[in-house]
C-alpha cells in the first residue's frame, strides 16, 4: 500500500511538471527564453518513463507497450534524420574545437569555440562539454580526414549501436524480441546532439552492476568506479546516477562500508581528474559545471531554454537562487536512495536531475530508458529464476 502511495506521489509530481511546462508555453514569460515546448516534451517523456517503470511486468513486456515503444523510436529516428543539417551548431562547435586543438590551444580557454544564440547569431567562447565528449569525435575526424554532419552522425550511430549490443549481451535470458522493441529508441532516438558517450557509459555501468549482482567479485567495485569516473567527463546525467548508486550502497553505521565507498568514490574522481588533466581540471570545471549552473553566465553564450525549475525562477527574477534550489532538490533525491531499491534510486535521481537541470534535456531520455529497461529486465530474469527454483523438487531427508 505504501509503495502504491509513493508511485502516485511521484507520478503526480511529474504531472505537475507538465502543468508548469504548459503554463510557460502559453505565457512565454522569461525574457530571452526560447523553445518553451522543449520543457513540455521532456516532462511528457518523463511521465511516460515513470509509467513504464511502475507498470506491472505483464504490461511492460506486453505487445501493446513494446510496439508503442518501437514505433516511437522509429518515428523519432525518422524525424532526427530529416532535420539533420550540415550547418548545425554542433558541427560548427566541434570544428572549432578541433581547430583549437591542432593549433595548440586549449578549447576550454581559447575563446574561439563556436556557439549560437537564436536571433543573435554566432558567439565565440570556450568549449562547454566535458573532455570525453571530444575524444571519439576527434578520432572520427582524423580517421575520416574531414569533419561534417555525416562523420558526426555515423560516429554517433556506431556508439549507440554498441549500446544496443550491450543490452542484448547483458540480458541473454530475456527474449530477443522484447529487447528489439527498444533498439530504435536507443539507436536513433537521439542524433541531433552528442549524448552517445553518456549512453555508452550508462550501459556499461548497468551491465557491470548486473554482473556484480549475479557473481560478486572484489574487482567489480573498482571497475564500476572507473566507469563512473569516465562518465563524469561525459554529459552530466552520470552525476546523479553515481551519487544515487553510492548513497544506496553506503551503510552509515558500518565503518567498512564507509571506507569502501570512500575508496570507490576516490577512484571515480581520480579517473575524472586524469581525463580532465590535459585541459586543466579547473578550466574544465569552470567551462562546464559552473557554466551551466549560473544562468546569467550561461545565457551569454547559449540560447536559454527555460526548464521546469529554472524557468519559473527566471520568470520571477530569482535566477541567483537557481544553483541552490537545484542542488537542494537533487540532494534530497540522492539522500533518499537508501530507502529505495538501487534501480529505483537511480531512476528517481535521474528524473529529478532532468527536472532541475538549467535547460530541458530530452536528449537524455534514451539513457534513462536504457536504465528503465535494464531494471525491468533484471527484475524479469530474477522472477524467472525464482519460478524455476520453485519447480525444482526438494529431496526427502
Amino acid at each position: 500500500m505504501r509503495n502504491e502511495v509513493k508511485k502516485r506521489v511521484a507520478l503526480g509530481a511529474l504531472i505537475a511538471a507538465v502543468a508548469v511546462s504548459v503554463l510557460m508555453l502559453v505565457l512565454e514569460p522569461v525574457p530571452g527564453g526560447r523553445h518553451y515546448e522543449y520543457a513540455l516534451l521532456q516532462s511528457l517523456a518523463l511521465v511516460a518513463i515513470g509509467l513504464l517503470y511502475t507498470a506491472a511486468p505483464r504490461t511492460f513486456f506486453g505487445k501493446e507497450v513494446l510496439l508503442s515503444v518501437m514505433l516511437c523510436g522509429l518515428v523519432m529516428g525518422a524525424i532526427n534524420l530529416m532535420v539533420l543539417s550540415p550547418k548545425s551548431e554542433i558541427v560548427q562547435t566541434y570544428r572549432t574545437v578541433f581547430e583549437a586543438i591542432e593549433s595548440g590551444a586549449n578549447p576550454y580557454t581559447s575563446g574561439t569555440i563556436h556557439h549560437e544564440i537564436e536571433d543573435a547569431g554566432t558567439v565565440l567562447g570556450n568549449f562547454n562539454y566535458p573532455p570525453l565528449e571530444i575524444y571519439p569525435y576527434y578520432l572520427a575526424y582524423r580517421v575520416a580526414g574531414t569533419w561534417n554532419i555525416t562523420v558526426l552522425t555515423v560516429t554517433i550511430l556506431l556508439i549507440q549501436a554498441l549500446c544496443c549490443v550491450i543490452l542484448f549481451l547483458a540480458f541473454p535470458r530475456i527474449p530477443p524480441a522484447y529487447l528489439l522493441a527498444f533498439v530504435p529508441m536507443i539507436l536513433v532516438g537521439e542524433l541531433k546532439t552528442n549524448v552517445a558517450m553518456t549512453l555508452l557509459v550508462t550501459a556499461l555501468v548497468l551491465w557491470m552492476i548486473k554482473r556484480d549482482a549475479e557473481r560478486p567479485r572484489e574487482v567489480h567495485g573498482p571497475v564500476i568506479a572507473i566507469l563512473f569516473g569516465l562518465g563524469l567527463t561525459t554529459k552530466f546525467l552520470i552525476l546523479p546516477l553515481m551519487a544515487a548508486y553510492y548513497a544506496h550502497h553506503i551503510d552509515a553505521k558500518d565503518r567498512r562500508s564507509i571506507a569502501g565507498t570512500a575508496v570507490d568514490v576516490f577512484i571515480a574522481l581520480a579517473t575524472a581528474v586524469l581525463v580532465m588533466a590535459p585541459f586543466g581540471v579547473v578550466n574544465v570545471i569552470r567551462s562546464t559545471l559552473l557554466f551551466n549552473v549560473v544562468l546569467e553566465d550561461r545565457a551569454v553564450m547559449t540560447t536559454f531554454y527555460p526548464n521546469v525549475l529554472s524557468g519559473p525562477l527566471a520568470w520571477i527574477g530569482l535566477e541567483a537562487l537557481y544553483p541552490v534550489a537545484a542542488g537542494a532538490l537533487l540532494g534530497l533525491a540522492v539522500l533518499s536512495a537508501p530507502k529505495m531499491s538501487l534501480f529505483t534510486a537511480m531512476v528517481t535521481a535521474s528524473i529529478v536531475f532532468l527536472v532541475v537541470a538549467p535547460t530541458p534535456e530530452p536528449q537524455f531520455i534514451s539513457p534513462l530508458l536504457f536504465l528503465v529497461v535494464a531494471a525491468r529486465c533484471l527484475e524479469q530474469e530474477n522472477a524467472e529464476l525464482g519460478r524455476r527454483a520453485e519447480l525444482v523438487p526438494v529431496p526427502d531427508g
